[in-house]
């Protein structure tokens, strides 16, 4: 996919979760073809507790006009150590945020297609 950028914090660089974000960002861009960009963060922060190092997926998904932000900490969901399954959910999560957002537009578009002109 054009416009795709992939960086990984705290966490080395690896090809078989870069290859899934591009597989998945593929998927999103291809179900939505007004994506201009996405932009995923990879990050594996030290956790000071007694849990596993739970994996943090963040996207910016840039639609025309504006761009969707996907951040969620993953604190509580021990499934998250597993890094999968972190970019499973954000890319998830990213498609529900932009099937709202296209809903929206073309609720919008309807109600103004609406006006009558009175004669």
């Amino acid at each position: 996919m054009k416009g795709l950028e992939i960086s990984f914090r705290d966490i080395g660089h690896s090809d078989a979760i870069e290859q899934n974000i591009r597989e998945k960002a593929s998927k999103l861009s291809s179900t939505f073809d007004d994506i201009t960009s996405i932009r995923a963060v990879v990050a594996m922060p030290h956790n000071h507790s007694n849990k596993g190092r739970l994996a943090h997926v963040s996207l910016e998904v840039g639609l025309p006009g504006e761009t969707v932000a996907i951040t969620h900490d993953h604190h509580d969901n021990p499934e998250h150590e597993n890094m999968y399954v972190a970019v499973r959910d954000a890319f998830e999560k990213a498609q529900r945020k932009v099937l709202k957002i296209h809903k929206r537009r073309a609720d919008k578009s309807r109600r103004a297609g609406l006006v009558t002109n009175p004669i």
